[in-house]
């Protein structure tokens, strides 16, 4: 990763990493985050780094404009504890607060559960994306969508809704159902999924 630049734009706010997926925004800063110009989704594909455009995203927005500044306040109250500690060792303290802040918001915040983990990770499996559908742009998601589908019509000629009120158990069935932004159908393609491996 390059540095970021003192004057420009850069991303920050990296959240939802899984693997070498992620979510970030790009600011407009002077050596700190200023302004958020939009999010994206980070992904590689085919060995290239890909960008998808999404919605500004809030928590990698707020998470954006907190860690930089409060690891560079850090830096500043700890600086003059290890250069004079018998005069400024008092600054110690508010210094290990911010940093303490500073590696959870850096380390922690921002990761996914573990259920959005395999959610993506099967998503990344059936269409190349682990990128959530709802966040995807129309186009890309209709495409993406249709690729299930083609993945479907290759294995089974029975429409993937019927084939999952019946129980059918695949992978596929789950993605697409996930596709078509119906949670009740998501539910009932996972469970026969799960019964079958479980």
């Amino acid at each position: 990763m390059e540095p970021d630049p003192w004057f420009g734009s850069a991303d920050f706010g990296r959240i939802d990493r899984f693997v070498d997926e992620a979510i970030v925004t790009e600011f407009y800063c002077i050596g700190l985050p200023l302004w958020p110009r939009h999010s994206a989704y980070v992904t590689r594909r085919d060995g290239e780094v890909q960008r998808i455009p999404i919605p500004l995203q809030r928590r990698s927005v707020l998470l954006g404009y907190l860690r930089k500044p409060l690891w560079f306040a850090t830096i500043v109250l700890a600086a003059p504890v290890v250069a004079t500690p018998a005069r400024w060792a008092w600054l110690a303290v508010p210094a290990l607060v911010l940093g303490a802040l500073a590696a959870v918001l850096t380390f922690v915040a921002g990761r996914l559960s573990r259920d959005e983990r395999e959610r993506r990770a099967l998503l990344r499996r059936i269409v190349g994306v682990g990128a959530p559908p709802e966040l995807l742009p129309p186009r890309l998601r209709a495409a993406l969508g249709h690729a299930a589908e083609s993945a479907w019509a290759a294995q089974s000629g029975e429409p993937w809704r019927r084939a999952i009120a019946r129980g059918c158990a695949s992978e596929i069935l789950i993605v697409l159902a996930d596709y078509a932004a119906e949670p009740e159908l998501v539910a009932h393609a996972r469970a026969s999924f799960d019964q079958l491996t479980n």
